[in-house]
């Protein structure tokens, strides 16, 4: 058997809106890092770019600045001035070229930088081994000639770093724009994000509205509505737990008031009955005792073949006086003198008076005692034992011990039989009085039953069958 769901709680509900909320929080908070690390990515790459753009830009300059020089030289200015000039241009190249070398090499560079060095060698072999001795040979047109040689290196190596620079420029330009196209899918994704945040709290919002305003609102009109509610009408018991609960403590005050109106309406009509046995008793019972009275001394002197007759008026005489005596039993079931009494002994001694077949009898070994009115209480047990053997052929009385929380441990007897039991349309009535199933029966021997059960601070209930099964339990007397 599937057991029923239990509803959420609001706080549950609160929670998981929340952790929704929160997860995807985290999604657009996870998606703006990676983002921004790209961005991040991309403008490094920019400013990498830029710096060795800077350097190669400065190694241009010195080429030009280191060629200047010596065509200063080759001009025949002053030679000691323009040779210093040329050899701390040839040092800042070569530092320059140095700084290139520092990591991380862009591929561009890496590919020209042993060009330059080779070509700066040249320049330094042309410069030193020719152009210099040349020079202060007297050699001028020589010297010239030379320097016209080293103007196609310069020219080669700065052709070179244009071409390089030009690069670099298109790749920062590339970069740029990825980052630019970075920076535009973040804002896209933030703002879809925000818009997806502010759709999943309105959900949640609607999601709880529903969840907890239409249980409470349905609920409220059912409270509105109970003033003129019939009996055995109950409220939802539907929505988050909080209002689940609610409903139930509500239906369980309704059962409570139904079964004080209950108790009320069998409290009036016991009152009823008690005038009106009152009444019964006191205008039939003198007439019913003359009768039996007469149909005695008829029975004794008249034929034989008319005491049959006689016998038949004294039986039903006696039938009207039980019939008004059930009434007085009902209608006032208040207890004598309580006494102290093993209730499996009592029923053991009441199934062996009332019962013409045998009862099976499954009970404790220890004694049961219970403190109960002994006249009644044998009335109660010999009423479901007859009721019982009236229906079935095996009858059997089985009596344990229970826990009941409101009254500690109590006696429950069972009385158990193989007929028909009582249908489940008739549960509720059968112990109203002058319900009955049986064709010779009043009505009223359970509705007895049950008010001394509830008399003697206990219950008396029946079970839907197959087979009869009452069960009445009495509190235990304390030790």
């Amino acid at each position: 058997m599937t057991e029923p769901r239990t509803p959420p709680t609001v706080g549950r509900l609160l929670l998981a809106g929340l952790l929704a909320l929160f997860a995807l929080s985290a999604l657009g908070t996870a998606l703006a890092l990676a983002t921004t690390r790209a961005v991040d990515a991309e403008l490094s790459e920019v400013e990498h770019l830029a710096d060795t753009s800077r350097r190669l830009e400065r190694v241009g300059a010195l080429f030009r600045e280191f060629y200047m020089h010596q065509a200063h030289l080759a001009l025949g200015m002053d030679e000691a001035e323009h040779l210093g000039l040329t050899r701390a241009a040839r040092a800042s190249l070569g530092e320059a070229l140095t700084a290139l070398e520092a990591p991380p090499v862009d591929a561009v560079v890496a590919e020209t930088l042993p060009r330059l060095r080779e070509q700066l060698a040249g320049l330094d072999r042309l410069l030193e081994a020719e152009f210099l001795p040349a020079l202060r040979a007297g050699h001028a047109s020589h010297a010239a000639h030379l320097h016209h040689h080293a103007a196609g290196s310069v020219q080669a190596a700065t052709t070179r770093i244009d071409a390089d620079q030009e690069t670099l420029r298109h790749a920062i330009a590339e970069a740029r724009a990825r980052a630019a196209e970075a920076t535009t899918a973040s804002t896209k994704d933030s703002a879809l994000v925000l818009g997806c945040a502010l759709l999943l709290a309105l959900a949640v919002g609607a999601w709880m509205l529903r969840a907890v305003r239409g249980p409470i609102e349905r609920l409220r009109t059912a409270a509105a509505a109970l003033p003129d509610r019939p009996p055995g009408t109950r409220v939802p018991e539907d929505g988050p737990a909080e209002v689940a609960a609610l409903g139930r403590s509500l239906n369980g005050a309704l059962a409570e008031l139904d079964r004080q109106r209950q108790a009320r309406a069998e409290a009036e009509t016991m009152a009823s009955l008690g005038r009106i046995a009152a009444g019964v008793a006191h205008e039939i019972n003198n007439p019913l005792a003359v009768m039996l009275g007469h149909a005695r001394v008829l029975e004794a002197v008249v034929a034989p073949e008319d005491a049959a007759s006689a016998r038949a008026i004294a039986d039903e005489a006696r039938h009207c006086q039980h019939i008004v005596q059930d009434l007085l039993d009902y209608a006032r079931p208040g207890l004598a003198e309580r006494v102290r009494l093993d209730l499996g002994e009592l029923a053991r001694g009441v199934g062996e008076r009332a019962c013409a077949g045998e009862v099976d009898f499954r009970g404790p070994a220890e004694a049961l005692e219970v403190l109960v009115d002994a006249r009644r209480l044998e009335a109660v047990l010999r009423n479901l034992l007859v009721n019982a053997e009236a229906f079935g052929r095996r009858i059997s009385v089985a009596l344990t011990v229970e826990e009941s929380p409101p009254q500690g441990r109590v006696a429950c007897l069972s009385v158990i039989d193989d007929g028909p039991g009582v249908a489940p349309e008739a549960l509720e009535r059968i112990f109203e009085p002058f319900f009955t199933t049986r064709p010779e029966g009043t009505g009223l021997g359970l509705a007895i039953a049950r008010a001394v059960a509830v008399a003697h601070g206990g219950t008396l209930v029946a079970r839907p069958g197959p087979g009869g099964r009452f069960e009445l339990r009495l509190p235990l007397a304390p030790a």
